[in-house]
């Protein structure tokens, strides 16, 4: 997730680095795949009347860290019908990143198709390596996410953010780095792409980090194809290359009017998920719920700027570089996850995490903290407080199993877990929250209290999460509003792509919206097992 605090992104990245940076730099070319490689394709329509678009498509590292149970990329298991699964785990190190048109990205009413391979391969194999070295592919369709800024000075800022550890005597210290240069075998199936408005290029590289909190961007999730195997199925693996999965994520942050359908899907399954708002009136209504003309209501996130070089952000532009389009809006979850650092981060990531404003929530997000400490105090409980009080009891007990003997987190760390649907930190006696007992009843209660602004008889005093009516209501939106919002954000159905649009539907195949959440069919929505994401 994208709130994890920036120490534990670099002492992620300090272990990961060693193994990574020695290992590209045996990138060699060799002889040509003798299989054919699928491909699918994602179509992005910038619907936008002003603003140009610039889009970024990302790997997910798939490597085992000691003490953790091994990593292993099922889709390649799967494609190459490996037999021995616990060796033949088809890692990589780095985060592989395709910049699409990046000198001139998609102008307004414009678009771009880039075509992606399953893989692409980078190193030489046979019979008695295959799938056991690791970055010997780079596989662009299992747990791929798309990151779209709109603008050029943020995507710069990606590009350029990779970092490397020089090991010095007085300690280890991260300074920037070029991108690790990717080198693929002679003949490899590589990713291209095509535009309406020009010639099409893709640049690609392999980073370390990923995307600071800084820079701003709207995500949206794909997983091409669908395996099954071990350990969660029995061999052998089987693989249907016939289908797409995909979501728009505003689990940690919403950004841009994002939409998304298969292509080449004409059932009446292919409805839309995300909104297609456009970007003015999208943008005006962030701006609402942030703060009135005097009041603040809401935390937002604060631009980082990067100097030529620099892996430290500055909190104004570098000379040459724009303001970033804003706001971009946290969720709950980030806000607490973000809000109370004592010294904050230098820059902050948030409005509520500056030096001078530590846990300034604003009105209405700290009204979600000022409900959680009533209910815990009102001794005749309303509808919503008994809610809380099976919520509060189900997170305290797992933490008492947990950590044994000690006190409870604050109530901004204890929320921040809770928000986030997830384990505490450390955790290792309980491995999911689903093996605690009462598990069913807590996440149907915690489904109603995400809801329950959809029940008018609630004030919206007691809305337990107003970031999800944000996403559903104002903004009319399938996005994921908080970590297990699975059923109304996510679409697994045939199709040999992706179109993704910004700011209308325009492009999309099938203009009808699939459902948002109500009061009748919420449920069905965010039941579901967790683990229905793409990644």
């Amino acid at each position: 997730m994208r709130v994890l605090a920036l120490a534990t992104r670099a002492r992620e990245q300090k272990a990961l680095l060693a193994g990574a940076m020695l290992l590209v730099m045996v990138f060699t070319a060799g002889a040509a795949l003798a299989q054919s490689v699928p491909t699918k394709t994602i179509t992005i329509y910038n619907n936008s009347d002003t603003e140009t678009l610039y889009t970024m498509i990302q790997s997910s590292k798939k490597q085992s860290i000691p003490g953790l149970p091994a990593v292993a990329d099922l889709w390649m298991q799967a494609q190459f019908a490996v037999t021995n699964p616990s060796t033949q785990t088809f890692n990589s190190s780095l985060l592989y990143e395709i910049y699409v048109n990046p000198n001139s990205g998609i102008p307004p009413h414009k678009s771009v198709t880039i075509t992606l391979p399953f893989y692409t391969q980078l190193l030489q194999y046979d019979s008695s390596n295959l799938g056991t070295v690791s970055d010997q592919f780079i596989d662009w369709w299992n747990a791929m996410r798309v990151y779209i800024f709109d603008g050029k000075d943020a995507l710069t800022a990606a590009t350029n953010r990779n970092l490397k550890i020089e090991h010095l005597p007085s300690g280890d210290l991260a300074v920037w780095a070029p991108p690790v240069t990717v080198n693929p075998v002679a003949g490899a199936a590589v990713a291209s792409c095509t535009s309406d408005a020009g010639p099409c290029e893709v640049t690609v590289g392999g980073y370390i980090p990923g995307i600071p909190p800084y820079i701003p961007f709207q995500l949206v999730e794909y997983t091409f194809a669908s395996a099954s195997g071990p350990p969660l199925a029995p061999l052998p693996f089987t693989i249907d290359i016939g289908r797409v999965n995909y979501n728009i994520s505003a689990v940690d942050s919403i950004y841009l009017p994002a939409a998304i359908g298969a292509h080449h899907n004409s059932t009446k399954d292919n409805t839309y998920l995300g909104t297609k708002m456009s970007l003015t009136d999208f943008r005006a209504a962030l701006n609402d719920f942030k703060d009135t003309k005097s009041t603040p209501l809401w935390p937002y996130f604060l631009g980082g700027y990067y100097a030529t070089h620099s892996i430290v952000p500055l909190q104004t532009p570098p000379a040459g570089v724009n303001t970033y389009p804003m706001p971009e809006i946290p969720s709950t979850n980030t806000v607490y996850a973000e809000s109370f650092d004592n010294p904050p981060p230098a820059p902050p990531v948030l409005s509520s995490d500056t030096l001078a404003a530590v846990g300034d929530l604003g009105t209405v997000a700290q009204g979600t903290m000022d409900l959680w400490l009533k209910c815990a105090a009102e001794p005749t409980k309303s509808s919503t407080c008994a809610k809380i009080d099976v919520v509060s009891k189900f997170f305290a007990d797992d933490y008492n199993k947990c950590f044994p003997g000690a006190s409870l987190p604050n109530t901004e760390a204890f929320l921040r877990d809770v928000y986030g649907w997830v384990q505490f930190p450390g955790c290792t006696a309980v491995k999911s929250l689903a093996d605690n007992p009462g598990y069913a009843e807590a996440i149907k209660t915690y489904c109603d209290l995400q809801y329950n602004y959809l029940d008018t008889s609630v004030p919206s005093e007691d809305w337990f999460n107003p970031y999800v009516r944000l996403v559903h209501s104002k903004l009319q939106s399938n996005a994921y509003g908080f970590s297990i919002d699975d059923a109304v954000s996510f679409k697994s159905i045939p199709g040999d792509g992706v179109i993704i649009t910004i700011g209308g539907d325009h492009g999309l195949e099938n203009v009808n919206q699939t459902d948002l959440p109500d009061a009748g069919n919420y449920h069905k929505f965010c039941e579901g097992a967790p683990v229905t994401r793409t990644h």
